[in-house]
């Protein structure tokens, strides 16, 4: 920010930056917005101010404001419905520190209308995301929701067309179907949250370049989670404390180039359907598995780096996973021995193609149909 002056011409209880075009409203003694701004002016900051409501069409009569600044307002509320409706030139509305602005309402952000990519960045402890918040929100550049515990309700991010970067921090909840009918996200990216991933938390979502979650805890990735989301490019959970990846967690994404799973701790990985996707491929490894003689059908996976690049934790002196299973889960320390026991059968569906050693070619059977499905079977130890 340049040298602030006076002008003769600036506003009640504002100041104007006339090198930065920006009106600067400042002090407790501000209880409402200016009526409008001084021409040749295209940025408004409102700071430490004590406006406590930002009403329905709040900037009507600034309609050539390219950004929109909300600083340390110790008195903000809410921001109702269409409060920024009509700001067409709007390139940035950034929200910081406004502790009583705990809750994101319906429309709060839609019918902008603007006309270049804008940036929305709420960086204060929202406690709520409400339905349709985003609606019909066009265009966006970015898109930047720092929580404090927060519950991101069903429909948070329904009907957006076009936001290249969605980032989420502080998550402690979310609804499933939250992106209905929305589309063209470049990134999402969602941080340093704690929540369980329901059913179908992402039906919908369509045409996403990455959707990245890391560094947060996740208890449970729900079985159908991903149910309904349709054509993203990579789908990566990166330095995550997972509890459970549930069967079928991943298996209802349609058209999904790589699934990445590394540098987790994950506590339960007991069914072979966990890691079950359609995708081109899979990176599964450098992660820490809570070790028991669950995870002994890792060893008969196609895809031997599931066995070989991952690792038990403290209980297993952290040996990679095939020398637990083979140390630890077979007493005779030939995990692919012939018993007489029943076999259990395993499908995994990969677009992969599997290198199996002589050792195991005898109990594996590869009926190899057109997707590349692989079928096999090993023979239970117990």
């Amino acid at each position: 920010m340049g040298k602030t002056q006076e002008l003769t011409n600036c506003l009640e209880q504002c100041r104007c930056d006339e090198q930065e075009k920006t009106v600067i409203c400042e002090g407790s003694s501000i209880t409402q917005l200016p009526q409008s701004i001084p021409s040749g002016f295209d940025a408004l900051i409102i700071k430490n101010t004590t406006i406590s409501h930002l009403l329905k069409e709040s900037f009507r009569k600034m309609d050539r404001l390219r950004e929109i600044r909300i600083e340390e307002c110790q008195q903000l509320e809410s921001i109702e419905k269409l409060a920024f409706k009509g700001l067409r030139r709007l390139r940035l509305i950034s929200i910081q520190n406004c502790p009583k602005l705990r809750e994101l309402l319906k429309g709060s952000f839609s019918g902008i209308g603007n006309e270049n990519g804008l940036k929305i960045r709420v960086e204060t402890p929202i406690k709520i995301v409400h339905p349709g918040v985003f609606r019909h929100a066009q265009n966006l550049r970015e898109l930047v929701i720092t929580g404090e515990e927060m519950i991101v309700q069903k429909h948070a991010f329904s009907c957006i067309t076009q936001l290249d970067f969605l980032t989420l921090t502080g998550i402690s909840r979310i609804e499933p179907h939250l992106f209905m009918n929305s589309t063209r996200f470049y990134t999402v990216n969602i941080r340093e949250s704690n929540f369980e991933i329901p059913k179908e938390a992402f039906t919908d979502l369509a045409h996403v370049h990455q959707f990245l979650i890391q560094r947060s805890k996740l208890p449970l990735i729900g079985m159908d989670a991903f149910a309904g989301a349709s054509t993203i490019e990579s789908l990566e959970f990166v330095d995550n404390s997972i509890g459970t990846i549930s069967p079928h967690a991943f298996s209802g994404i349609t058209n999904l180039g790589r699934l990445r799973i590394s540098r987790n701790v994950i506590k339960n990985l007991d069914s072979p359907e966990a890691v079950l996707s359609n995708a081109n491929q899979l990176r599964f490894e450098e992660n820490i598995v809570g070790c028991n003689c669950g995870i002994k059908w890792i060893g008969a996976h196609p895809d031997r780096r599931l066995a070989d690049s991952n690792y038990c934790g403290a209980i297993g002196v952290h040996r990679t996973l095939r020398n637990f299973i083979r140390l630890t889960c077979d007493p005779t320390s030939n995990f692919y021995q012939n018993t007489t026991k029943s076999p259990t059968n395993y499908t995994f569906n990969y677009k992969v193609t599997a290198h199996v050693s002589s050792s195991q070619r005898n109990h594996l059977h590869f009926p190899i149909v057109i997707n590349l499905m692989l079928i096999f079977r090993f023979y239970q130890i117990f």
